[in-house]
């Protein structure tokens, strides 16, 4: 602008001083075409041809800036212009994490063809379609979105993976994620959905064959992954216990052994995973090599369900699991859970009068459904079927505790 103004500024002075004060003998220039002529200066002739110029130059630049303006009028008026295009883009954005699914799937449709890189808004145009119930159109713009550039497959993949595991459909989703999983096996996003896919589906095989790189990739919290490493070998336990219950007895406690040792050894320490390893040793009626373990871990860490598992085993010696327990007692003299165990191993021991009296302490610390069960079957045996009447209402049934098979004095008379 500044330049224009001075090429404006030069030419009319020069046009006062050649107009008002031109040089003598500056010569002159004649111009005849047929019977007419022409007759100016040289300075005036030269003034009228950068005049024409200049003006040539005008009008060009005129012209130019208005087809620019018309265009950008258009499309201004067709899709909202570039700039307007991106504000429409990041206010759909913000509706699309709000939940405004009509919205924002409106917004960024509108302003998909307006902006440099689309894929955005059609990805998020596709989750809002789906989630307002329109699966057809989700997908339509799905398609669409994976036409926009190479790059495109894997975010497509993943948006799909993501509908199809809010809908449920596990074995869709894991087809999706394996489909893409050898373009990307390390990819955070593909992880974590995988991940989520398999705890659907209870694969905890194909879980444990991912977890080294869901810790190594940092995907979920410690304490997430610690909760998941314990929930991944305790399931695979649970599995192996299951399993060998169609073996032979004398083959079943080799499997159980060898999958306990596929455990990490800092899980074989914790208590947890000793809890689900013994009551699969339990339920395959390996109930000696439990004990073993059970005593083992509680005389390094107290546990309540390793107490409570410890009064259901049928140990080598009732006698001495007897004793051992009592000597817990010592240390935990309130403790309601190790009471029951207590009454139970008695009853092992055919030790009635004590049994009873650890049923009734137990209660007095925690009115528990199984304990009243216990004792309520005790005082049955002992022919007090009135107060045993009592104690079963308030058990709501044995039958529905799973109470252990335990020795009984004999019904009186």
């Amino acid at each position: 602008m500044k330049k224009l103004l001075f090429i404006v500024v030069v030419l009319f002075a020069f046009g006062l001083w050649v107009m008002f004060s031109p040089p003598e003998d500056g010569g002159y220039l004649l111009i005849a075409y047929g019977s007419k002529t022409i007759e100016m200066s040289l300075w005036f002739a030269a003034l009228v041809i950068i005049l024409s110029i200049f003006v040539a130059w005008l009008v060009l630049r005129l012209w130019l800036g208005s087809f620019y303006i018309v265009r950008n009028f258009s499309e201004y008026m067709s899709f909202g212009g570039s700039e307007r295009a991106q504000k429409r883009t990041a206010s759909g954005l913000v509706d699309y994490i709000e939940g405004n699914w009509l919205q924002a799937r409106k917004k960024l449709l509108r302003a998909a063809p307006k902006v440099d890189a689309p894929l955005i808004n059609y990805l998020a145009a596709a989750r809002s379609a789906y989630e307002l119930g329109d699966r057809v159109e989700a997908e339509k713009l799905l398609t669409i979105a994976s036409e926009t550039g190479p790059e495109a497959e894997l975010a497509v993949a993943l948006t799909r993976a993501r509908m199809e595991l809010s809908s449920k459909q596990y074995d869709q989703c894991l087809m999706t994620l394996l489909r893409i999983k050898g373009k990307a096996p390390q990819n955070p996003v593909l992880l974590d959905l995988l991940c989520d896919v398999y705890i659907a589906r209870q694969d905890w095989d194909s879980l444990y064959g991912i977890f080294d790189r869901l810790r190594s990739y940092k995907i979920r919290s410690p304490e997430e992954l610690a909760q998941l490493e314990l929930t991944i070998h305790s399931e695979r336990l649970k599995k192996t216990g299951e399993e060998v219950r169609l073996l032979l007895q004398g083959d079943r406690l080799p499997k159980l052994r060898a999958a306990w040792e596929r455990v990490p050894p800092h899980l074989q320490k914790n208590n947890d995973m000793i809890d689900v390893y013994a009551r699969q040793l339990a339920i395959n009626f390996e109930d000696q090599e439990a004990e073993t373990l059970v005593r083992k871990a509680l005389s390094k860490e107290w546990h309540p369900g390793l107490v409570h598992l410890y009064g259901r085993l049928r140990g080598r010696d009732p006698r001495q699991q007897l004793t051992v327990a009592e000597a817990w007692l010592k240390q935990h003299p309130r403790d309601a859970v190790l009471l029951l165990t207590l009454g139970r191993l008695c009853l092992r021991n055919e030790i009635w009068g004590s049994a009873r009296d650890y049923f009734n302490e137990s209660l007095r610390i925690k009115r528990d459904p199984e304990t009243f069960a216990e004792l309520a079957r005790l005082l049955e045996s002992l022919g007090e079927t009135q107060r045993s009447s009592d104690y079963y209402q308030q058990a709501l049934g044995m039958a529905a505790l799973g109470l252990p098979e335990l020795p009984q004095p004999k019904t009186r008379a």
